[in-house]
């Protein structure tokens, strides 16, 4: 049996203002359709319904789509930190076929099952990677390499400007994908902004909730402006276990 993602997503995609093309159509429905014929999915993902699929992965995905962000109009290459399933990964990628996109995982099943659904829903703009956040930081070949470098629900903040802002060239950006309330996060992201070297002013806030999206979800855009302190990333873990 075959599943009709996009027109699950319709009433939201209406909202957001989103079109898609019939490429676009196409590649989603068949990514959707790969993943639950696949018998690692459930390995992978707690998700399994169709419906939440659609909106829990796909829709959330895409959604922030709808501001039109700056990030992504000088967006070459992105990256995809602790992409798990693919997400928000392949759905971005099947939106942005122009953008060149790497999903990084510390799970070498997951970067199986990612990269065997790009082949899978022929996006040839995907690439994955089976490493460490924090390795990938310190590898001359990724460090400050990126024009955008994306989180989905993977840490707090403070834990995410270390992780993310060594992969950032300097005038990229990062984006999180957060709760609704962020002021608190923020708050207690001080000392990692001032070690990071990232001011108030290269921080944007976002947000969606019904009749948008089904759900309530904030977004952090970062502007990075400065290069890193070579000692950053720490060592494997110390990011989330001793947060700046």
């Amino acid at each position: 049996m075959t599943h009709d993602f996009v027109a699950i997503m319709q009433p939201y995609l209406q909202n957001l203002g989103l079109k898609l093309t019939n490429w676009q159509i196409e590649k989603i429905n068949l990514l959707g359709n790969s993943m639950l014929a696949d018998p690692i999915y459930k390995s992978v993902s707690k998700i399994f319904e169709p419906e939440d699929i659609a909106l829990k992965h796909f829709l959330d995905s895409i959604a922030p789509l709808k501001f039109d962000l700056v990030c992504w109009k000088k967006a070459e290459q992105v990256v995809d930190l602790g992409t798990g399933g693919g997400f928000p990964l392949l759905p971005l990628a099947i939106m942005k076929p122009e953008c060149r996109f790497l999903g990084v995982d510390s799970r070498q099943k997951s970067v199986e099952f990612v990269a065997r659904m790009a082949e899978a829903t022929g996006l040839e703009n995907v690439r994955v990677k089976h490493a460490r956040i924090e390795e990938l930081g310190r590898d001359s070949q990724h460090r400050e390499k990126n024009d955008l470098v994306i989180c989905r629900a993977l840490s707090a903040v403070r834990t995410l400007l270390e992780y993310t802002l060594p992969l950032t060239r300097d005038g990229g950006f990062s984006l999180y994908f957060k709760g609704p309330r962020l002021e608190q996060e923020i708050a207690d992201a001080a000392t990692a902004m001032r070690e990071l070297g990232v001011a108030e002013g290269q921080l944007s806030f976002y947000e969606l909730s019904e009749p948008e999206i089904p759900f309530s979800r904030g977004y952090l855009l970062v502007e990075k402006k400065n290069s890193v302190p070579a000692k950053y990333p720490r060592k494997n873990g110390l990011p989330s276990s001793r947060p700046l």
